[in-house]
């Protein structure tokens, strides 16, 4: 046998059958996050925060509406519940499963002998990290997140002086289903 026949055989020889393609596991990085998830947090700060205190436990249920049609979306509207209502706020991509938004809310605060309903403004940060993901039929979900609020500072919309405080709180949670029907939640004042 020559030697370019013998190169041949050799190649022809150690070719492998073809290796069979599958598909990666689900990561956090590429789920998407929707649906409603049940959160189990703790109270981290807790100052001047009427019915609050650090080391608290608190349930709550975050409800996720991704704002594009399928996959990781760049914004992912949340609705998410705390111990006087909800709040409505727009989370934005930060990295591989990793998001922040911004939003308010008024809590009441005294003044004299009235309790102004909207005495208080609330200015609050959340981040919400994808910790789990699976596979739901041919789309990757999350399945766990963390999440963190805080507020640094409020505001006093009221003529007296007051004593303002802040609070943070961190949160673990779970899916538990997809979202209820839109209009289902309420607003109002309320903490982390």
């Amino acid at each position: 046998m020559s030697r370019p026949s013998v190169a041949i055989a050799l190649v022809l020889g150690a070719a492998a059958p073809a290796a069979a393609v599958t598909t990666p596991p689900p990561t956090p990085a590429n789920a998407r996050l929707q649906g409603q998830f049940n959160l189990t947090g703790l109270v981290t700060v807790a100052e001047n925060v009427r019915g609050e205190r650090p080391g608290q436990t608190v349930t709550r249920t975050w409800t996720f509406t991704p704002t594009c049609a399928t996959g990781v979306c760049s914004t992912i509207a949340l609705v998410r519940s705390r111990a006087a209502g909800s709040d409505r706020l727009v989370l934005g991509l930060r990295g591989p499963g990793y998001y922040v938004g911004t939003g308010r809310f008024f809590a009441p605060l005294r003044c004299g002998r009235r309790t102004w309903r909207r005495g208080s403004v609330v200015p609050f940060t959340i981040s919400v990290e994808v910790t789990a993901a699976a596979l739901a039929g041919s789309e990757i979900v999350a399945t766990h997140i963390r999440a963190t609020y805080t507020n640094r500072s409020r505001s006093n919309r009221t003529p007296c002086v007051a004593v303002l405080g802040h609070d943070a709180a961190v949160y673990t949670g779970l899916f538990v289903g997809a979202a209820p029907p839109s209009g289902s939640t309420a607003t109002g004042g309320g903490g982390s």
